[in-house]
């Protein structure tokens, strides 16, 4: 009974062995499984790492590229606010130079208008000549010698179209 005892421990010992053996393996395929995950794992961490790397190298490019964007922004606009300034001054010196040139140019109508009455009073003064002389034909040239010479000019080539 002693050995049948002992062959049933054997034999149960046996099975709990196997079923250990089983447990085992399943759990070296399981840990090689997660070994092989772990593994897939690394290399994924390692090209999210070098596209975090390549991510932030461009983020870095693109700072520098836009702070170069914005100080050259900048500096057109300085250049641009100057020139408005010097264009706007130029206006200014223009306009007041239009005013000055609008006296000048209210004085020299005035100016006009007086002597365009002085001509038309002369050309009045030269008709009544005129209308003298042709009563008076002789001694004419001794009429016109005394004449203001401005009025004598303009007789004398009204005689000389004649």
């Amino acid at each position: 009974m002693n050995e049948d005892h002992h062959l049933q421990v054997l034999k149960e010992s046996e099975t709990l062995l196997q079923a250990k053996k089983a447990e085992l393996e399943k759990l070296k395929r399981q840990v090689s499984g997660q070994q092989q995950e772990m593994a897939d794992l690394d290399r994924q961490l390692g090209h999210k790492k070098e596209e975090l790397h390549l991510l932030q190298e461009s983020m870095v490019q693109a700072k520098a590229d836009l702070q170069e964007a914005l100080r050259l922004g900048e500096t057109e606009v300085t250049e641009k606010c100057n020139h408005i300034r010097e264009v706007k001054s130029l206006l200014e010196e223009l306009s007041f130079q239009k005013g000055e040139l609008n006296v000048q140019i209210s004085e020299k109508k005035t100016q006009l208008a007086f002597i365009k009455q002085e001509i038309e009073k002369e050309e009045e003064n030269l008709q009544v000549v005129l209308g003298q002389m042709s009563k008076h034909k002789t001694g004419k040239f001794f009429f016109l010698r005394n004449i203001q010479p401005f009025v004598f000019l303009q007789i004398w080539s009204l005689i000389i179209q004649r």
